[in-house]
């Protein structure tokens, strides 16, 4: 089994962009990175990768600029071709090898977990920097689910998948920040509730400083 050498540490919350209408994500990586977040995905489910490209290597200078880690969701080749810090794949979004074979050791690979079964084979492959872990509950980009994960299967699989980091994620809002200290998570992978209804990314600030007080980390 090959393993990641060391495992990294990163900041406690995970910003994801999302495919809207009036805001295009190199924007939102902007925005994002102004209110303070320093973890963030690209996560784009309609719009194909030729023509995320140029907004991905926008983003991409936003992110270096500022010393922000920017992952992408789903494309590999994105993640190759633009100046990012590596790539977050789901179940059916590729290989993980295949991924730190393309992308080279000190690239950032993330890795989806619905649940132990899942695990296990993460930690078989011993090759994911972080997991992305849920859904907790159903979410705006994800109100279609029909099972979530109970609060013992969420602390079997954290306490399964140590010291691999776990960022629990689906419908995370401000209230729900302690769950990291809950259930010793390393952070929170937020989309919706970083905005409200009036402004784009304004909730930031908000979770950066609930997380702080709750779990006693440096955001």
């Amino acid at each position: 089994m090959e393993e990641v050498s060391e495992m990294k540490a990163f900041p406690s919350l995970l910003c994801l962009t999302s495919d809207k209408p009036n805001i295009t994500h190199d924007e939102q990586v902007r925005i994002l990175i102004e209110e303070g977040a320093t973890f963030i995905q690209i996560r784009s489910k309609k719009i194909p990768a030729h023509d995320l490209l140029e907004q991905v290597n926008t983003a991409s200078l936003y992110a270096l600029e500022n010393k922000v880690t920017l992952i992408i969701n789903d494309y590999l080749d994105l993640a190759n071709r633009c100046n990012v810090s590596g790539v977050h794949l789901g179940k059916q979004d590729g290989s993980v090898s295949q991924a730190r074979s393309v992308l080279g050791e000190q690239a950032i690979i993330g890795s989806t977990v619905h649940n132990f079964d899942e695990a296990k084979i993460v930690k078989q492959l011993g090759l994911s920097n972080y997991v992305g872990l849920g859904p907790y509950r159903s979410s705006k980009t994800k109100f279609d689910l029909n099972s979530f994960l109970t609060p013992e299967e969420i602390k079997r699989i954290v306490d399964f998948l140590n010291p691999i980091p776990v960022f629990l994620i689906g419908g995370i809002d401000l209230d729900q920040c302690s769950l990291i200290s809950d259930f010793n998570l390393s952070g929170l992978a937020v989309c919706s509730s970083l905005s409200s209804a009036e402004l784009y990314g304004d909730h930031v600030k908000r979770f950066i400083n609930q997380i702080a007080e709750v779990s006693c980390v440096s955001i």
